[in-house]
Formats: C-alpha cells, structure tokens, sequence
C-alpha cells in the first residue's frame, strides 16, 4: 500500500494501520473486530492525525462523526462505482457506501484521488474548502518516447483493466471493427487484465464479438500478465485506449503515456482529466466516435516519417509536433511520481500537525502518531 509507505517515511512518525482484516502479510496490521472496539484502541485514542482511506462502505469509517477528540481527521477518497454500473447483487453496498459520503462534512480535509472525485465528494455536499486534490503515485513499467515508436503500421493498440461490463470492452472491441471497416488503419491490439473477478458469460461474450466482426488475427484477450509483460506491451503500443464507462482515476493511462503511449478514450469521469489535455477523447462515448479518434491519432502516427518534428498530434490541448508531445507527456506524468506525491502528502500532514497543535495550544509532536484506517 503506497499510502503507508508514504506515512512511514514521515520522520519520527508512530503509524498504525487499523483493519477489519486483512490479506497482506508485508505490512502490519491490528485487527478490529468492530467500530466499538477500534474507538476503545489505544493507538486510535492517542493518535495525532487518523487517516480513512476510503473505497467502498465499511462501518469503522463511522468513527470519524466522532473522532477522538484531538486528532485531525483525513479522508483519502477513491470514489465509488456509480450504481447503474454495478449488477443487482452489489447494489445495496454501494447504495451504503455513496450515503457514507455523508459522514466525511465531519472530516478535516479530504485528499481526492483525481478531479473527477473532488467534483464527486462536492456534488455529495462536502465544502469544496475541505477537497484537495492528492494524485495516487505511479510507477512507471516501462519508459519509452514517442518519437521513437514505430512510424510505419500496424498502428499498435493496448487496453489494460479489468474484464467487466463498467470497462466497456464490448464498444472498445466495436470501435475496433469500425477502425478497420470504414477508415481502413492497420492495426494489433491486446487487452490486457485479471479476468479472476469477470463474469464468464462476458469474456464468451467479448470473445463472440472478436470473432464475430473478424478479429480474431487482430485482437488478442491476454488477461493477467507479469509486470514485465504488461512494461513491454506498453513500450510496442502507439496508444492506450479504454472505453470505460467510469473512472476515479485510471492508473493504466499515467503507465501507458510513461512509455509514450497516446490515450484515445471515452470522455467520461475521470478520463476527461486524467491525460491532462494530452489524448483524445472521443467525441461522444460511441464506438463510431472512439474508432475517429483512433483513426486520427494513429495516422498522425504512422505517417512514415521518421522525424518527431514532422509528425503532427491532434490532441485535446491543440496540435503539436511528436517532439513536443513527449516533453509535455513527461512534465505531465512527472507529478504522479512516488516520490513527488510523498513529499505533497508530508507537506500536507505538516500543516495537519501544525493544526492540531494549535488547537492545543502545544509545539507541534516530535513523534506524530499517525493511524490509518482501511
């Protein structure tokens, strides 16, 4: 959890990290039984700053009406998949989880994974004051620029996310057919990602789809891979594409365009942010739309000359030369670097402690105490 890595690297900080359970056995963690017994935790009653990483409803995240009486309060908020999205059976713990929102007014401050989840949190009634954008950190798995992609085809094309309706594979797969149907582009693509949790009507159904519109020599469902995979996957393509119906962040686009990738997507939730004006969205969340994208995208790509300077972008900042995408593209992905987001989230809780130890009328604590709940 890079969150608690992060905590850990405050000087001089005691953290602990409070749980129902837990599956890690890499980081420690005291273990609840219930909202009553981690409000009675010793660790919980002496901590200077409590930290609620927040995802999905989960009743420990109720203590924070209350707190404990002198600890800032932080809510790390992840968003939650909007219930139109989710089958029948899921949507009761999500109808939880979005009226849990309500709880966090009582927070100090809330750091939003993305813009599309500060929006979220002010459209649940939290004051705009409290929401701070804190990006989650990327680490690249590949490097790559790119100038120095291939410009001549196939036009090379990598999903990467889960196997689940909300993703929109069955319009990606669509999009795809269009793209070789009407503008006639050359292309490979992969789609890559755990299909642990997929329903597997769905992958026989994308896997009908691939084979239906004549695919099957052009898309590839490789499912989960090794990291070292998935780096090199990134490293071949000329674009990361998703037709996702919604995202609170998406960490496949941040590692595609680490590897010069360029992101053709949908423009929903956050993928409207997520690029930084650096893709292209498509202009309706169509396959018709994301297949124009693509065709315009890659053919800026494939155009046979070798030079990024004569190779010229499209995105949705504004025209610019390959050259000058890949020095925007790496200003961009710089500020989701490990080490730049732990030093935006020690800055942060330092102004935290400063507040705490205001209201106590105290010098700020040499060994903060820091627990996280999760």
């Amino acid at each position: 959890m890079a969150l608690m890595k992060d905590l850990h690297a405050v000087p001089d900080a005691q953290v602990t990290l409070i749980a129902r359970h837990s599956d890690r056995n890499d980081i420690g963690v005291t273990a609840v039984k219930s909202l009553g017994d981690m409000l009675l935790n010793d660790r919980f009653r002496e901590a200077d700053v409590i930290v609620y990483v927040f995802a999905i409803y989960n009743e420990l995240f109720d203590a924070i009406l209350i707190g404990n009486g002198q600890a800032a309060q932080i809510v790390r908020f992840h968003n939650v998949t909007p219930k139109a999205l989710v089958n029948d059976r899921d949507r009761p713990i999500v109808e939880m989880s979005l009226g849990q929102i309500q709880n966090f007014v009582s927070a100090d401050e809330l750091w939003a994974d993305s813009q599309e989840n500060l929006e979220e949190l002010i459209r649940h009634g939290i004051p705009s004051e409290k929401v701070r954008v804190m990006p989650l950190p990327v680490s690249p798995l590949a490097v790559a620029t790119t100038t120095d992609k291939p410009s001549r085809g196939p036009l090379r094309i990598v999903y990467v996310g889960r196997f689940v309706p909300s993703k929109g594979l069955e319009d990606l797969i669509a999009a795809l057919a269009i793209l070789r149907r009407t503008h006639g582009v050359a292309f490979l693509a992969r789609l890559i990602g755990s299909t642990r949790h997929s329903p597997p009507a769905y992958l026989r159904r994308l896997r009908r789809l691939i084979e239906t519109e004549g695919l099957s020599d052009l898309v590839r469902i490789d499912g989960a891979v090794e990291a070292a995979t998935l780096g090199e996957a990134y490293r071949e393509a000329h674009i990361i594409a998703t037709a996702s119906r919604h995202e609170g962040f998406c960490v496949p686009v941040i590692e595609g365009m680490a590897a010069g990738c360029v992101p053709v997507t949908y423009a929903n939730s956050n993928l409207r942010h997520i690029s930084g004006g650096l893709g292209r969205l498509a202009r309706t969340d169509s396959p018709v739309d994301l297949a124009e994208s693509l065709a315009d995208v890659g053919r800026a790509l494939l155009n046979g000359k070798k030079s990024g300077a004569m190779r010229v972008l499209r995105v949705d900042a504004g025209p610019m030369a390959i050259t000058d995408f890949d020095v925007a593209r790496l200003e961009h992905v710089a500020q989701f670097s490990p080490e730049t987001c732990a030093a935006r989230l020690r800055s942060q809780l330092a102004q935290r402690l400063q507040g705490v130890s205001l209201r106590r009328g105290e010098s700020p604590p040499e060994n903060p105490m820091i627990k996280a709940a999760s």
